[in-house]
């Protein structure tokens, strides 16, 4: 199962916005995943596969094993969708193609 989290800069509002999200673009492309919202200093320290963040918060939480994935906005299901299956491509994880 792979492991996501979501992050933002401060508080954890717009991270949970793009957990919710994310588990839906997930569904429709049927892959099981565990998507957790966190802010930055908990995704350093995190076990995670991927993140999903905004492009300015890339660099802080880049640098472990978990590939980053920027999303420029948090409710447009089309950029989820586009940077997930990138991610499910590069992994080699199958997923409902449309």
């Amino acid at each position: 199962m792979i492991h996501i989290a979501t992050a933002c800069g401060a508080g954890m509002g717009s991270s949970l916005v793009l957990r919710m999200y994310t588990e839906d673009v997930l569904k429709e492309l049927g892959v099981e995943a565990n998507v957790e919202a966190m802010d930055v200093p908990q995704v350093k320290g995190a076990k995670v596969d991927l993140v999903l963040t905004s492009p300015a918060l890339v660099d802080n939480v880049s640098g472990g094993r978990a590939k980053v994935k920027p999303i420029s906005n948090y409710i447009d299901k089309s950029l989820i969708k586009a940077a997930l299956i990138e991610y499910l491509d590069e992994e080699g994880i199958p997923y409902k193609k449309e």
